[in-house]
């Protein structure tokens, strides 16, 4: 059998296998639905035997509190309860209609409940004109009897629902347990066939296929490739063992020229040219974290007077030192540009307080400020230094850097060096 007929036997066999999965599991949950269904329906009907209990119990209550006070506001639970009464009792008609042996029960309970309510109404009556005999007819207890009668009746009624109850509850469990078993069941033979599935198609096709095409897109986008433990001697590894020395080779130049067009030459830092971009970055950064972005521009004072007299030699050791220090002392989310002759431009993102800025800058500047000594000639490290703050300053990285500069050179004409803030 060709690969082609393997995978449309394979795939086709998959396919076929879930679409039955999904529709023998939508037909199990369906009747477990029912059976769930029939569990609510019990504790309704039981719930509602309850709340008919009570209604007769109130109705009583009302009557003896308007026979112990005379108070006539005593008979509102009575009047409230006698109406709700029938109303219950007609609910648990219709939710037990499909129980012969229920609506039996029911029928003689709501011969009591009539006769109960009945005997309420005439004491009631009674009371009214002749307590004496309304109160000694009370003690005769029939209506004692009646409540009696009313209370075995609903406990039979109630029994039975509970048997059902716990029938039912049996029903839906074993219904739950039988889909449990088929998913786990089912899982398996999936995870089976998959995995078959899987491991024939890598063997003969997608393995090799997907290595070749894997080189072929990283040798174009000028990636790195991973080593491959392992190439079928074949034509496959011969093409992968020349794409794999080709893509070293590629990734390195491409490597090389990265690291040349965002680095300085001569000092290491990073160039300006994607400065502007990294500060938009940490500003829109600073502003989802309610954090500060703080900008230093750096200009190294009498720079010009060194390379006169000393040699260009002097002033390169001077730029590379200041830039070595700089990059040991920032923290390694910040970053430190060179950004131009002897300018340097430090971003410090992810500040949590602006109040915190000045004391993160002084511990820069005094990290830099050290003397160099170079074929034993001493080189005093003077800057100025101007700072500015996102968002407060501005949120524009152009407009930042800006502002840093003129910050920088308000240091520069007091010709103290301390660090400026920009203030607009």
């Amino acid at each position: 059998m060709t690969i082609k007929n393997k995978l449309k036997l394979l795939l086709g066999t998959l396919f076929f296998f879930s679409i039955a999965n999904i529709g023998f599991i939508y037909f199990l949950e369906s009747r477990s639905e029912n059976k769930l269904q029939w569990v609510i329906h019990t504790n309704e009907v039981m719930q509602t035997s309850g709340e008919l209990l009570n209604a007769i119990s109130d109705a009583e209550t009302g009557q003896r509190g308007y026979f112990l006070t005379g108070q006539s506001y005593y008979l509102e639970p009575y009047f409230r309860s006698r109406d709700e009464i029938k109303s219950i009792w007609g609910e648990l008609k219709s939710l037990t209609a499909d129980n012969q042996q229920q609506q039996e029960l029911l029928d003689e309970l709501v011969e009591d409940i009539d006769s109960k309510l009945e005997d309420l109404a005439t004491t009631i009556s009674l009371y009214n004109e002749q307590p004496a005999e309304a109160i000694e007819m009370v003690r005769t207890n029939v209506g004692k009897k009646y409540m009696d009668d009313i209370r075995r009746n609903l406990s039979l009624f109630n029994s039975e629902e509970r048997r059902l109850l716990e029938e039912r509850k049996g029903d839906y469990r074993e219904a739950r347990a039988y889909i449990t078993m088929m998913i786990v069941i089912e899982t398996i033979v999936m995870l089976f066939l998959a995995f078959f599935t899987i491991v024939t198609v890598n063997r003969t096709l997608f393995n090799p296929l997907t290595k070749l095409m894997d080189a072929t897109q990283k040798v174009e986008q000028g990636k790195r490739q991973d080593v491959v433990d392992y190439l079928p001697r074949d034509e496959i590894g011969y093409l992968m063992g020349r794409f794999y020395k080709m893509s070293e080779s590629v990734h390195q130049r491409h490597s090389d020229l990265h690291t040349k067009a965002h680095t300085d030459e001569l000092t290491g830092a990073y160039n300006r040219i994607t400065l502007y971009t990294d500060i938009e970055e940490a500003i829109t950064l600073s502003l989802l974290n309610d954090q500060v972005v703080a900008l230093c521009f750096i200009d190294m004072d009498g720079f010009k007077d060194i390379n006169d007299k000393l040699g260009h030699e002097y002033g390169d050791i001077l730029l590379q030192t200041v830039a070595q220090r700089l990059k040991e002392t920032v923290r390694n989310s910040d970053r430190v540009y060179r950004y131009g002759g002897d300018e340097f431009v430090v971003l410090l993102p992810k500040v949590r307080f602006q109040e915190d800025v000045s004391q993160i800058v002084g511990n820069i500047v005094k990290r830099i400020r050290a003397p160099i000594t170079h074929k034993g000639q001493h080189i005093e490290v003077r800057f100025s230094i101007g700072v500015s703050i996102a968002p407060s300053d501005t949120t524009e990285p152009s407009t930042l850097v800006d502002n840093a500069d003129k910050a920088m050179y308000r240091s520069k004409q007091a010709k103290q060096g301390k660090i400026e803030l920009y203030s607009a």
